[in-house]
């Protein structure tokens, strides 16, 4: 009898703990909320435009045309067959409608080492799909040189850079290699915020990973980019320069917009996931500190060498030294004290 009154008071207790729980964590979302990311159609950013008459002579969509798209992340593709298949696309990988006056012009800037199969996929779905979306763009891919580990953000940082060598751009749309979209209507364009393209990719079950999430594929005109800093220098290895990004942005005052999740999906081309950084999420405690420092305008962080400029068919290559990651990331944290606390880490994934 003893048995059964502790069994069933263990059971009380644990419904109660349960109740105050779920009470907790209603609490603290209705405490913890954000306005910081909104879900806006594609077309808006068009549709804005014809408000103050700037979209007159500019090229016509018809968002009832386009739509989602077969995409194939297990094919073989060749330059040759991409090429043949996309005759419209020039020397450098690059584009413009002759017809009508585009809405803007578009740098994609892929970071990259040792993918050539996965550049050749996306670049495959690319091409078609920004010529359907009448964009005026150069497809630049920033290769890391040398066998140090991989930066993700700097990269980012070069290619910003070394693509204004090559003029004007309205928009600059920040493109991992390994994904591709399935809806034509996910327009490669920026708006006046930060607009995360990436909404849904098949690897997270279509959804978003988390709240502010800001991974994958990212769209940002110059100003905003400037704005921010750019991305990081400090993550040598992948993980938490797209978390710092975001991070950024929140703190700058930027909406992160996003397509809804049945617009904004991407598939992720399979392959043997890279060796998380060891000091990524500690170094992103002290993000606050050193944004503002660490980033386009540090001169120590981005000292590069271009070493190749090449204009390939479908490309624009960009081979750069980056340098090598520091012995010790504790040179990167310096004064732990201003680092931000496990509880604004907790809010920051789980608002």
């Amino acid at each position: 009898m003893r048995c059964k009154s502790c069994l069933s008071k263990c059971r009380r207790c644990m419904v109660q703990v349960a109740i105050v729980v779920y009470i907790g964590l209603i609490i603290f979302a209705l405490f913890n909320y954000r306005s910081h990311c909104i879900e806006t159609m594609p077309n808006t950013l068009i549709e804005m435009s014809k408000l103050d008459n700037s979209g007159e002579g500019k090229c016509r969509l018809d968002f009832d045309t386009l739509g989602g798209a077969q995409v194939d992340i297990f094919g073989e593709p060749s330059e040759q067959s991409i090429l043949e298949a996309n005759p419209h696309v020039q020397k450098g990988g690059s584009w413009r409608p002759d017809d009508c006056k585009p809405w803007q012009r578009v740098a994609i800037i892929i970071p990259y080492r040792d993918r050539m199969h996965h550049l050749l996929i996306l670049l495959r779905r690319l091409h078609p799909m920004l010529k359907l979306q009448k964009v005026d763009y150069r497809v630049f891919v920033v290769e890391q040189a040398g066998n140090d580990k991989f930066n993700r953000g700097k990269l980012m940082n070069v290619g910003f850079l070394e693509a204004l060598r090559f003029g004007q751009f309205d928009c600059l749309v920040f493109q991992d290699v390994d994904l591709l979209p399935e809806d034509n209507r996910n327009l490669y364009m920026c708006d006046s915020y930060a607009r995360h393209l990436a909404s849904a990719i098949d690897e997270m079950r279509y959804h978003v990973m988390y709240y502010n999430y800001a991974g994958g594929v990212i769209a940002m005109n110059k100003h905003n980019f400037r704005k921010v800093n750019g991305y990081s220098n400090s993550y040598w290895g992948w993980g938490n320069e797209d978390d710092d990004f975001s991070a950024r942005i929140m703190e700058a005052g930027l909406l992160l917009t996003r397509p809804p999740p049945h617009i904004g999906r991407f598939k992720m081309v399979r392959h043997t996931k890279a060796t998380r950084s060891e000091s990524g999420n500690e170094l992103f405690l002290g993000w606050r500190e050193r944004w503002r420092r660490d980033g386009l305008n540090d001169p120590v962080g981005m000292n590069y060498t271009v070493q190749t400029v090449r204009e390939f068919p479908l490309y624009t290559s960009i081979m750069v030294d980056i340098g090598q990651p520091p012995p010790s990331m504790d040179v990167l944290m310096t004064d732990k004290s201003k680092d931000l606390s496990l509880w604004w880490f907790f809010k920051y994934y789980f608002p």
